[in-house]
């Protein structure tokens, strides 16, 4: 079949028609990963200095020897322990834009100014640079005038109840991770740093946090073997979103 001559097309060329109006949906659609669960989950605090400070403290080992006789004449004292004073540098993060007041005030699709537009995108990608620095393997740096200072990341201030090949930093921030050869992620090694962890602070574990690859491989533990199906909706959960680990709490992933 063929088109009878004279009729009036979409179609450029003629007899195509002129003026048809753009279809163009008001709706701007974010394709960019946004999520950020380590700052979303840690606590928060107040800097007022470019170098923040704490203290931390033990308690002795447990002495299973504690035994003394009635009457005893303490002789002498154990000395009193010393609190360890840790800090770490701010730093500073920025996202720029620049706007002409044109392209502000004209009709635009998706919407109403550019300028508010462009801030939310760049508020969003600063929190996201924020959580991949802390999540870096980061040392800190004091800055000088041509050196912008940078915060110790979390990976520079753990160096116990770990299950990690290579150099662990010294803890306190001044000097990053030395990794060795990558192993592969087992629940063995997950199980070992949990009860590492209770064992030496007696506190819970409350959130695990892996890539996208583990946390496949997280979901094909021993413990989640077993999975479960929902006949009325056609249902298959292979996925682990909480782990109970032996005599601990539980792990949300």
């Amino acid at each position: 079949m063929a088109i009878i001559s004279g009729t009036a097309t979409t179609f450029a060329g003629s007899p195509g028609m002129q003026g048809l109006r753009e279809d163009l949906s008001d709706m701007i659609y974010n394709l960019s990963p946004s999520d950020t669960p380590f700052t979303s989950n840690v606590g928060r605090g107040t800097a007022d200095a470019v170098y923040h400070e704490w203290q931390t403290d033990s308690l002795a080992a447990p002495n299973t020897a504690n035994a003394q006789f009635q009457g005893d004449d303490i002789a002498t004292f154990t000395a009193a322990s010393v609190t360890t004073r840790l800090g770490n540098r701010t730093q500073i993060s920025r996202k720029e834009v620049i706007i002409s007041a044109t392209l502000d005030a004209v009709n635009k699709a998706g919407r109403r100014t550019e300028l508010a537009y462009q801030l939310t995108k760049r508020a969003k990608e600063l929190k996201i640079d924020i959580e991949a620095i802390m999540l870096s393997n980061q040392a800190k740096v004091v800055g000088a005038a041509a050196t912008a200072p940078k915060a110790a990341s979390v990976l520079s201030w753990i160096k116990t109840n770990v299950s990690h090949v290579g150099t662990n930093p010294t803890g306190d921030g001044t000097d990053a991770r030395v990794d060795g050869t990558p192993r592969a992620f087992t629940e063995a090694m997950l199980k070992t740093v949990m009860a590492s962890v209770y064992t030496n602070s007696s506190e819970d574990l409350d959130v695990l946090m892996v890539g996208a690859s583990n946390k496949a491989v997280a979901s094909g533990f021993a413990g989640g073997a077993q999975k479960t199906y929902d006949v009325s909706d056609r249902k298959l959960v292979t996925t682990i979103d909480v782990y109970v680990g032996d005599s601990m709490g539980s792990l949300a992933a």
